[in-house]
Parts: structure tokens; sequence; C-alpha cells
């Protein structure tokens, strides 16, 4: 950090500051200042969202493995893997959803067809 940054006092709860100490001497992390300083620059760098809302998923030991990983590998986020994953999901959900829909009514429309509505006479 070049140049001269203005001192700020804050309060925080004991358990915040006892895992603010346990990161301390990771990544670069020389004190609880540094740690401090890339929390604040990490949701600095987040865009505002007017609407939204955050969820919590506990990914299990596995996946939290893989996604440690993939995001050292691709230098993304886990939030931004999630989202790009839950956008793609609902997307190729909502398109599968609507061939079915598509071919059931097409189904229906061909049976129609085939059978007189008075007498359900084939025709």
């Amino acid at each position: 950090m070049s140049g001269h940054s203005p001192m700020v006092s804050l309060r925080i709860p004991e358990d915040h500051l006892l895992a603010i100490d346990q990161r301390v001497g990771f990544d670069g992390m020389r004190n609880r200042s540094d740690v401090i300083r890339d929390a604040v620059r990490r949701l600095l760098e987040q865009p505002l969202i007017g609407h939204g809302e955050k969820i919590q998923v506990n990914l299990g030991p596995e996946l939290t493995i893989l996604m440690r990983d993939f995001c050292k590998i691709h230098a993304e986020s886990p939030e931004t893997i999630l989202k790009f994953a839950a956008r793609d999901y609902i997307r190729r959900e909502s398109i599968e959803g609507m061939s079915v829909t598509r071919l059931l009514q097409k189904r229906m429309d061909e049976l129609s067809a085939r059978f007189d509505d008075d007498s359900n006479a084939q025709r």
C-alpha cells in the first residue's frame, strides 16, 4: 500500500476479531490491518445491487475443495461462479421445461385432430 492512509477506529465483535487473527499470516496478510483492508477492498469491488438476495449455500467438503481449486485456476470468486451456474441452470431448465410443454401441447393437438369432439370416434 502506497501513500498515507487515514486511521479509522471501529468496533467489531470478538468472534470477528478472532477470525481476523486466524487470517493473519495467510495470503501475504501481515497483520489485522492487512486483513481488514483486503476485506474492505473486496467489498468495494462488488457492484452495488439495488435488489437481490444473498443466499448462503453449504457446498459440503468435496464441492468446497472443487470450488476453491476452480476459483484459483480461473481467478474468479465463488459468488461469480455460483451466479453463472444458477443462471445457466435456470435457463436450461426453462428451455427444457418449455420444450416438454410444447411437445405435450403438440401431442394433445394431434390427438384432438384425430377424434371427433362429439362422438369420440376416430375421424
